[in-house]
């Protein structure tokens, strides 16, 4: 379908007539969500992008702000020089549009452009050698502790593997995710695809992570942050992390049992995404318009988990060590997983605002940041180990860009900040985080602190 600024495509056989002033309704904008037929809204402009997916540069990230508000998935992810290209594809405006977040804050526009200006020079959108000689270390030791680990049925072999298992999602499946891995997306769709590898899904990790948190984060009330709040809506009571989970009289042990269920954390995520595909919605937001790659890949990747991980080392060593050895992965992935991810926004210094109008945030970039926590800035282990989730501010800011390049930018938002005022919390080490998120469970399961709202 070609596009011009007076088409917005078909229906019924009859060609639909519009113009950039032309008002929908979002009831009307959801209905477009094909790949041939995708509308999204930006900034309060409807834009019909269908003859721009197959060929978009990100491959299907495209998708995921179809009949959406994709402003969160523009905005961040793409130069400024970038939205000189959608006047073209527009083909009407929201009714009654009203926008939640600020995109236009001195804060955001003096340092999104350093940081442009910064690349022009440095190359910070690339894939250095060094993501890839990282990536080829994580996968070869992921087979040779595979090796060791579930064919051997060395216990210690499956504790190493358990660890690189994790490092699949944490050094390369995160960036694949955010189309930050490689400027090439068949390589970032690759390294996306170790989710599925690990026994996820990519496609609901994107949903989750994507649409869910990133564009939110921290945020409680209409909007939630789907990283950390779906306990609310799904009717788990065991963990109260933030302020608008419902507090039980039992959270106050949360600081105790979360050990323990940490353990299970891979196994909710590898099953819990056949309930969501047999849906086909992720908390109520839609798997709109991907391929069906996406899907068999489902049944492909869940089936070839359950082999390798499963029924090899039972059919090898029996079936309590083969048993054991599975749960030894399982465990030891989740703690890896869990444990750097947490970190970087459950602590007690980060925020948690709501959605009343006098404690939200609605500088969509200072949220990023007063939301968010660094730890060990400046070590290169650090950094190696966490997969750049010690640059976590610097990433939600910046989501396109590789975790081995966040250090070079990570000087020029501190100072932006400084400048702006906009409080850029980091930890001297990842234990320093690891306490203080030890300290946000604390806060979060005593009955006299349980109100408590982080507030800007």
């Amino acid at each position: 379908m070609s596009l011009s600024s007076n088409s917005s495509g078909m229906r019924n056989g009859e060609e639909i007539k519009s113009s950039p002033s032309t008002k929908y309704s979002w009831s009307e904008i959801h209905k477009h969500v094909g790949r041939d037929d995708c509308w999204m809204v930006i900034q309060g402009k409807v834009y019909d992008v269908s003859s721009w997916v197959e060929k978009h540069p990100g491959g299907d990230l495209i998708m995921q702000g179809a009949g959406r508000e994709a402003t969160p998935f523009f905005i961040p992810y793409h130069p400024s020089k970038v939205s000189a290209i959608l006047p073209k594809y527009q083909i009407g405006e929201v009714e009654n549009y009203k926008p939640f977040y600020t995109w236009e804050s001195e804060f955001y526009s003096v340092l999104k452009r350093r940081v442009e200006e910064y690349g022009l020079t440095h190359n910070i959108q690339g894939d250095p050698w060094s993501l890839y000689a990282k990536s080829f270390f994580v996968l070869s030791m992921w087979l040779v502790t595979y090796y060791y680990g579930m064919i051997q049925g060395s216990f210690f072999g499956a504790l190493l593997f358990g660890f690189f298992h994790a490092h699949l999602g944490v050094s390369i499946a995160h960036d694949g995710g955010h189309g930050s891995f490689s400027k090439n997306k068949t390589v970032n769709f690759l390294a996306g695809a170790m989710t599925d590898i690990m026994g996820g899904s990519w496609l609901i990790w994107a949903m989750q992570h994507n649409v869910g948190h990133h564009p939110h984060t921290n945020r409680q009330g209409d909007y939630e942050d789907e990283d950390f709040d779906p306990d609310a809506r799904s009717g788990n009571p065991m963990l109260r992390l933030s302020p608008g989970i419902p507090q039980k009289p039992y959270h106050k042990y949360q600081l105790i049992y979360i050990w323990f269920l940490f353990a299970f954390v891979g196994i909710k995520w590898m099953y819990g995404d056949i309930k969501y595909f047999l849906k086909g919605n992720y908390q109520n937001m839609h798997f709109w318009g991907f391929s069906d790659l996406n899907f068999r890949m489902q049944l492909v990747t869940k089936s070839f988990f359950f082999f390798y991980s499963l029924i090899v080392p039972i059919y090898l060593h029996g079936l309590a060590w083969g048993l054991l050895l599975n749960c030894t992965l399982f465990a030891v992935n989740s703690y890896v997983f869990s444990l750097l991810f947490a970190v970087n926004h459950l602590t007690d210094q980060t925020d948690f605002p709501t959605s009343g109008d006098e404690q939200v945030q609605r500088d969509w970039a200072k949220l990023q940041v007063e939301t968010s926590t660094n730890f060990s800035v400046g070590s290169t282990f650090a950094l190696i180990y966490s997969g750049g989730l010690n640059y976590q501010i610097e990433h939600h800011l910046f989501p396109y860009i590789c975790h081995m390049n966040l250090p070079k930018i990570s000087p020029i938002v501190q100072q932006t900040c400084k400048e702006y005022g906009v409080r850029y919390h980091s930890f001297d080490s990842y234990f320093d985080a690891i306490r203080s998120y030890y300290n946000h469970l604390k806060i979060m399961g005593a009955p006299e602190e349980g109100d408590k709202i982080k507030s800007n």
